[in-house]
């Protein structure tokens, strides 16, 4: 059979002054898709395989992501969608198998993923609709009310993206093979990151090894928690189980999706930090005082794959002030002063005026002088790195993600050769991890303040922990 696939994926901040348009997203449509980064180890390339193997023919449509930000416009949501919808319905499928992120915010459209599958829906009619999520997907009624099912990944740090569109690919060659499916979720009022979940540590280790027994009980075939995105101030915010079964097991279906949102709100008050977290002193206190380097320390309120502006300089700023000798701080988006430090050029002082020292818009910048020690393009981004006293400062003219330490050494830079290695993010990568004689987190202010119950929520569903205590019991 013939299906059509594609993907829409970007997790909006609503903190953050920043807009998304539509040239991040780098658009890649039909055979393209085959011969881009979308190609390897992504759940477009799981759901591909799984569906080849089985015997079905693929006809690729649109495929668009873009870093973590802020609010998509309008506009760019709307290519986006049409992009996707346009293809499927000149391709005429017998079903439709999507790569989606799951928490996309959307100048007034309060539910784009729920948009964008309503629209498929009214293409295909009855024909089958799967999906692949984020673990931090937010989960609708509408998103579920077209969808035949729906595979997440089920780890943080995401390290099973393919397998999850394996899965995906599952469900979808399931129906197809003659099986009727339904999905069923249930919104568990608990605002959560991921730097509380992550799923090597507890409680999330027990829960997510749970839905293995869980999938093998008879009816069902895929079951999830989805985590939501705390920085988004959605009125669909929250926590969710979500599971896929087949149609004729309606009953079981809605026993274990209740079931598992029992569970998992039964440990709410155990999800605490899974790093060691401080306020920002105490947390350099600590990592100064490790015997063994490097200390690798996450500046988790300006964190750029949660959507943060990534100019904040609060941690250099602190670092400088307490004249610590030897750290390395990781990046700082400033665009004049990486054109301050080329003009100056290599191993000359310059002054910069670096960032914000507060995450107020108009916070004033950071005033320091030192020494230009490279300026060079990597990952299509101009980066310089400066020495100000024992501080070594990493500054870029745009966002970048900084969760893999390949990218300082793309810059020359050993980040083991640190006592202390400061990066913008939330929960550490494996690899960071791999480094460090000991992680931190340090609870940093800006548009990812890990501190949720310190954010101006307007819109999320309330009662909602930590918010509030909700007193609570699970319904469909």
């Amino acid at each position: 059979m013939r299906v059509a696939i594609g993907a829409m994926k970007h997790e909006s901040n609503t903190f953050t002054h920043l807009s998304t348009d539509l040239e991040p997203f780098e658009p890649v449509t039909g055979d393209a898709v085959y011969d881009s980064a979308w190609s390897e180890g992504t759940a477009t390339r799981g759901i591909i395989d799984i569906l080849e193997a089985a015997g079905h023919e693929i006809v690729p449509t649109q495929f668009a992501h873009a870093i973590p930000s802020g609010v998509v416009t309008a506009a760019a949501f709307e290519v986006l969608r049409d992009g996707i919808v346009d293809r499927i319905e000149r391709a005429n499928p017998d079903a439709v198998c999507l790569d989606l992120h799951g928490s996309m915010a959307v100048e007034g459209e309060s539910d784009p993923e729920g948009a964008l599958l309503a629209a498929v829906r009214a293409c295909v009619g009855q024909r089958p609709i799967v999906t692949s999520l984020d673990m931090h997907a937010t989960v609708t009624d509408r998103m579920v009310e077209h969808l035949d099912g729906v595979a997440a990944y089920r780890t943080a740090p995401h390290t099973d993206v393919y397998d999850s569109g394996v899965r995906a690919g599952r469900i979808l060659t399931t129906i197809l093979d003659g099986t009727p499916t339904i999905v069923r979720h249930c919104h568990i009022p608990m605002l959560l990151s991921g730097e509380q979940s992550e799923t090597d540590a507890e409680p999330m280790a027990s829960l997510i090894g749970a839905l293995e027994t869980t999938d093998e009980a008879p009816g069902i075939l895929e079951t999830a928690y989805l985590l939501g995105f705390p920085w988004a101030d959605s009125p669909h915010g929250g926590c969710f189980a979500v599971v896929t079964g087949e149609a004729d097991a309606v009953d079981r279906v809605e026993t274990e999706t209740r079931s598992l949102a029992e569970r998992f709100w039964a440990r709410h008050a155990d999800f605490t930090f899974t790093t060691e977290a401080y306020p920002l002193e105490a947390a350099v206190s600590h990592a100064l005082d490790h015997p063994s380097t490097p200390v690798v320390l996450s500046d988790s309120g300006d964190n750029p794959t949660a959507g943060a502006t990534q100019d904040l300089a609060i941690v250099a700023e602190h670092l400088l002030e307490r004249d610590v000798p030897d750290a390395l701080v990781a990046v700082i988006v400033d665009p004049d002063a990486v054109t301050a430090c080329r003009s100056a050029g290599h191993d000359v002082d310059v002054e910069l005026s670096l960032g914000r020292t507060g995450p107020e818009r108009d916070a004033p910048p950071l005033s320091v002088t030192g020494t230009v020690r490279s300026v060079q393009t990597v990952r299509g981004r101009s980066m310089a790195v400066v020495a100000v006293d024992g501080v070594r400062i990493v500054i870029a003219d745009d966002r970048v993600s900084v969760t893999d330490p390949s990218l300082l050494e793309e810059l020359g830079e050993d980040p083991a050769a640190y006592d202390l290695v400061a990066i913008k993010c939330g929960y550490q990568s494996p690899a960071y991890q791999a480094i460090a004689e000991r992680s931190i987190l340090a609870l940093t202010p800006g548009a990812t303040n890990c501190r949720l119950e310190t954010l101006p929520y307007e819109r999320v569903p309330r009662p909602i922990y930590p918010l509030d205590e909700p007193d609570w019991k699970p319904s469909l």
